[in-house]
Parts: C-alpha cells; structure tokens; sequence
C-alpha cells in the first residue's frame, strides 16, 4: 500500500476460530497501547460474534464497520471492522471444532489473503485455527501455511518461527512424522536454506546469517548407522547452499544445535520436521513465538500457539504472543 511520510501502516487481523481464544487475544492486543500507537488495524471476522466475546470478556473496544475494501483506505480510524457472514454469535460457548467455527475461519483466511495480495493491507496476522474446524466445516487445508500458499499463488512456502533468541525454518510441516523421510528431498532442504537467508537478510537486518541444518536421524545418522537422509539428502544441498555463498552449517544434531544457537552460535536453524523445531522453540519462548509465512508475495504473520479452546471465554488467554505477531508484521512491513 503506498503512503505518505504521515501514514500509519495498516494491519489486517483475522478473528481465527470463533470457538476459540483468536477473539480474546485480538480485543487484548487492541487495548495495549504498544500495539495501537505503531500502527492502524482492520479486523477481519464476524461481528456479531466479535461483539459477543467482546461482552462476555467485559473488553470493549470501539472500531468503525466498514463494509467494502474501499472504506478500508481511510487511515485515520485506528480500529475498523469488515464483518464476513452470517454466523450464531454465541460461538464461543462451544469451546470445541465446530463446522461453522471451521467455515468461518476459513473465509477470514481467504478475505485476508485477497486484501493483501491487492494492496489494500500491509501486512495479514491470523489468529489461531483449527485443523478439525476447518475438515468439519468441509475444507481439506492442513493448515494457515498450505491455504496461504494455494491462494497466493506461490510456488514454495516456508514456515518461519521466530521467538527470543530462537529462529527456526521448516522443510516440512504438517504432515505424519512416519512420511516425512521419503517426502524430504534436496531441492525442498535447499529451498528452505535459501529462502531463510534471503529473508534473514531482507527483514532482520543480518549481512550474513548463520545457518545450521539439523539431521534427521538421532546423532545426525552418525555417519549412516541411524539412516542414511543426511548424507542422500541433506549434506548435498547444504554443499550447495555453500556454492551460493550462504554460510551454512549441518546436519547437525538436532539435540545440541538449539543449545548452541541460543548461546550465539547461529542466527537460525533449519528443522527437518515440525515437532524438531517447534518444541524446543515453544519451550524457549512459548508467550512470544511468532509464526511467519516466507515465499508469499505478502508479509503475514500469527502467534505460534492454537486455539486453547479449554480457556475460550475465560478471560484468561495470554495475548503476548499475538501482540509480537503484530509488532512482528509492522517492523518486516517497514523494511519493504
């Protein structure tokens, strides 16, 4: 979106599942002053059931309802509100997967991504979803980072979490652990190499980001003895990730390279598989992760944790991780 010198950026916010904590975090996230000095916001939801958590968490938050793109392009109001179906605004008693919780989320997702991919948003944070919602309301996505790449149009996306000293980059994500040593191959490996450097060095200000490459096996294969993936598939894009002039390191086992990049060795790490990179990143900073979609024509973010549908109307949700998401999309945002 072009500006002048005086313009707030504008950051589209999808509600998430309404069943869910997505509502609660985004009204917590409103209300901090951090977060609405540095940027204006359009929520992306239902507003009727907006409106209800809104009371029933005893947060209010004052927004304008727009309802066409066009309106979005007013600056000047902080908080506005484009308001997607007609949807029971109890949904949040239901603290469980519900069809129309998975519709909705679904069509906050798409309308999000249609706004930035127009211009008309810099930059999408999405609210946490659920994978049963999303299947129940008839939709067979995995997940944000598979909807973001088929409605962008991308040919590769990668799963970035970021959170305190911790940087880590996906091969795969949301598949069955016993498929992913026959779905990894070296052009995915090297792939995730590459986009992670040219992303570290676009928007986390890094001339030459040091990257390590996890094994997949325990102890790295330990020379072929566990699995012979990294020496098939790993060492040979790590070789030619080098070739590129990316400082790369790897494989490197996968139980001391996060202990090693948390004391400064590394700048980020490549994970081979979902639950190698998430756990010990979620154990560092579970309040402040951030999950960022690279090799999408748009900056999105969202926070990296899920729908705590046992917490929904509690009152209780922690929003931290959600406002570093935002504040996480308005710095990339400013480096474009």
């Amino acid at each position: 979106m072009k500006k002048n010198k005086k313009s707030k950026l504008l950051i589209g916010i999808t509600m998430g599942d309404p069943c869910g904590i997505g509502p609660e975090i985004i009204l917590k996230s409103l209300k901090s002053p951090s977060v609405r000095k540095i940027a204006n916001y359009v929520i992306i939801g239902n507003k009727n059931v907006f409106d209800q958590a809104a009371r029933t968490l005893k947060i209010p938050l004052k927004y304008r309802i727009i309802s066409h793109i066009s309106e979005i392009e007013d600056l000047n109001q902080p908080v506005s509100f484009l308001s997607i179906g007609d949807f029971k605004s109890n949904l949040m008693k239901q603290k469980k997967p519900t069809a129309e919780g998975g519709e909705l989320s679904v069509q906050c997702v798409i309308r999000g991504i249609n706004l930035a991919m127009s211009g008309h948003i810099d930059a999408l944070v999405t609210a946490p979803i659920c994978k049963e919602a999303i299947h129940l309301g008839g939709y067979g996505y995995p997940g944000h980072t598979e909807m973001l790449k088929i409605f962008s149009g991308a040919e590769r996306v990668v799963m970035l979490m970021a959170g305190g000293k911790l940087r880590v980059a996906f091969v795969t994500t949301h598949i069955a652990l016993k498929d992913v040593p026959q779905s990894i191959t070296t052009e995915d490996v090297l792939g995730t190499i590459t986009m992670s450097d040219n992303n570290l060095k676009q928007y986390f200000g890094l001339k030459k980001p040091r990257i390590a490459v996890c094994g997949l096996n325990p102890h790295a294969g330990e020379e072929g003895i566990f699995g012979d993936e990294e020496r098939k598939v790993i060492i040979p894009a790590i070789e030619k990730a080098k070739k590129k002039g990316i400082q790369c390191d790897g494989p490197v086992s996968a139980d001391t390279v996060f202990y090693r990049a948390l004391k400064g060795a590394y700048d980020a790490i490549i994970a081979i598989y979902h639950d190698q990179g998430a756990i010990p990143l979620k154990l560092h900073a579970f309040e402040t992760g951030v999950n960022i979609t690279l090799g999408i024509p748009f900056i999105r973010t969202s926070p990296d944790h899920g729908t705590a549908y046992d917490i929904a109307g509690k009152g209780i949700a922690d929003p931290h991780s959600m406002m570093e998401a935002i504040k996480t999309a308005v710095k990339m945002s400013k480096c474009l």
